[in-house]
């Protein structure tokens, strides 16, 4: 194996040099002595005195090793091990039979992820309007404010404020490999921006971003401003049903799962020619056939004449309910 060599007192100014080379291999321990030191490297490089060597494999420790260091067998049943992970703060459940170990159970997760700066837990659904939830403070530092980067974009937020979801990461990435440059879109619960940035960021286009959260479009605004864009975003704050143009989509985005079916008319007053992306709650035992029932209702008394050109699960939900996407493709 390859190792730089260099004497002690350099061995700090070394290593940041190594790592913003992005050859510091980061799974093998270092070698010391009284006067060297042998850092790990994944290829060869210049400038440095290179050395052939022998490292041994850092044992790793996860999530979970941290978890048995303290939870019984019994409790370890209970944890719930997916959570988000919004810029450097994570968002975690806390089922009830664990609730005395909340504390410790969020300080093994920032210790198994170095990037986790503060631990929130959930205390409550999504509601309201603004689509917020209220969040309680667990470990490290007292922030809510973050920056979370994705598909080479920054989103600037605030947890306790707006709403945000990382898990929706590729269905993002996917809206935009469908988008084209020259259309027009309306984002219908654009939030801090996460589809809109996005899609002007790579796309030459127009997006109509609209919240009805005055602190969503504070956050979308700033976006705009941190993010280089190829196309223009319009925030507009209010409801989407006020405000929104009509007549005038290519693409219209609608996520708002748990009450998208109550938007679905003003979605076929908003768009000219184009797909709608119709996000919504679906039981297990009736994933699409329902809802496509109620596209087809609504386009038929707007005088539409669609297409259901692709149906897909984004993720579960809850027990036996699934978020689902549909795309509509409205021809007139």
């Amino acid at each position: 194996m390859l190792g730089v060599k260099v004497k002690a007192r350099e061995a700090e100014k070394v290593k940041k040099e190594l790592k913003k080379l992005g050859v510091l291999d980061i799974e093998k321990k270092v070698k010391r002595s009284k006067d060297y030191i042998i850092f790990p490297i994944t290829k060869k490089i210049q400038g440095y005195s290179i050395v052939e060597e022998e490292f041994e494999t850092k044992k790793i420790k996860k999530f979970e090793d941290y978890l048995r260091e303290f939870l019984t067998p019994e409790e370890t049943k209970h944890v719930r091990h997916s959570f988000d992970i919004i810029g450097d703060i994570a968002i975690i459940e806390v089922p009830p039979e664990l609730k005395k170990r909340e504390k410790e159970i969020a300080e093994a997760l920032a210790k198994a992820h170095k990037n986790i700066k503060a631990v929130y837990k959930k205390s409550s659904e999504v509601k309201g309007d603004e689509r917020i939830r209220e969040l309680k403070y667990l470990y490290g530092e007292r922030k809510t404010t973050t920056i979370h980067k994705e598909h080479g974009i920054r989103l600037k937020l605030d947890i306790t404020k707006v709403y945000f979801s990382p898990r929706l990461s590729y269905e993002r990435k996917r809206i935009l490999e469908q988008t084209k440059d020259g259309e027009v879109i309306v984002d219908l619960f654009a939030g801090v921006g996460p589809f809109s940035i996005l899609l002007a960021k790579y796309r030459k286009v127009k997006v109509y971003a609209i919240d009805i959260n005055p602190y969503a479009i504070k956050y979308l605004r700033e976006n705009i401003k941190i993010n280089k864009l190829k196309g223009e975003v319009i925030p507009l704050l209010g409801d989407c049903r006020e405000v929104a143009p009509r007549n005038i989509a290519t693409r219209v985005i609608m996520n708002l799962p748990k009450s998208s079916d109550r938007f679905l008319p003003l979605a076929f007053d908003v768009v000219k020619k184009g797909i709608i992306h119709f996000y919504t709650i679906s039981p297990e035992e009736n994933l699409y056939e329902g809802k496509v029932r109620l596209i087809k209702e609504i386009a038929k008394a707007k005088g539409k004449k669609i297409e259901i050109i692709n149906k897909r699960i984004v993720r579960p939900y809850s027990p036996r309910n699934y978020h689902v996407v549909i795309d509509v493709n409205c021809s007139r």
